[in-house]
């Protein structure tokens, strides 16, 4: 993922993430991004091309941020269930930053940066389910990949409306013993439905 470069890349971002959160993608201008940031338009299209270019980036910023904390929150837990559970927090984490900083444009921004940057995303859920399988190995390794498959879609129902971040993770802390309980059952037991 392509990160900005220089000091005035990273103000052009800021300004159009404060843009985007205050008015939304489509209602934002370049103008306004260019006033927030205290620099000409032509800087501003020097470092992110367009409206839609400063999205692609503030994304591509967002979820590799995000990725790398949960390597990092991922290395520093004990058990594999604790590894998952830290991995989708920080992944809830990101849309309870959006949710909190833009309560009436989150909606709207999430659906506008995913269609900006369908191939980041596909990107980022491939590398989290890849540290979601990594950190469930020890635990059902016949079967980690699909139990982080299942956790992945369960901490994607709860990024939807994210207003509660700690009713929403209580249910993520809950959903993860869940589901890799159930794994380790569903390990030690025949399937019934085969």
């Amino acid at each position: 993922m392509t990160m900005p470069q220089s000091s005035a890349a990273r103000t052009v971002l800021d300004s159009a993430y404060r843009c985007f959160c205050r008015t939304g993608f489509h209602r934002t201008t370049i103008r306004e991004i260019a006033q927030e940031a205290r620099l000409s338009r032509q800087s501003v299209y020097k470092h992110v091309g367009c409206k839609r270019g400063a999205l692609v980036k503030l994304t591509e910023s967002t979820l590799g941020a995000a990725l790398a904390a949960a390597e990092q929150e991922s290395r520093s837990a004990s058990t594999p269930a604790e590894k998952a559970q830290r991995i989708l927090d920080v992944k809830l984490g990101v849309a309870f930053r959006l949710w909190a900083d833009s309560p009436a444009h989150a909606q709207e921004l999430r659906s506008a940066a995913r269609a900006a940057a369908p191939e980041v995303f596909d990107a980022y859920d491939r590398d989290m389910a890849g540290l979601l399988t990594t950190a469930l190995d020890e635990l059902v390794p016949g079967a980690s990949g699909e139990v982080a498959g299942i956790l992945l879609t369960f901490a994607r129902g709860l990024e939807i409306d994210p207003r509660d971040a700690s009713a929403a993770r209580l249910q993520l802390r809950t959903g993860v013993h869940l589901i890799t309980a159930g794994a380790l059952t569903s390990e030690q037991t025949p399937d019934p439905f085969s």
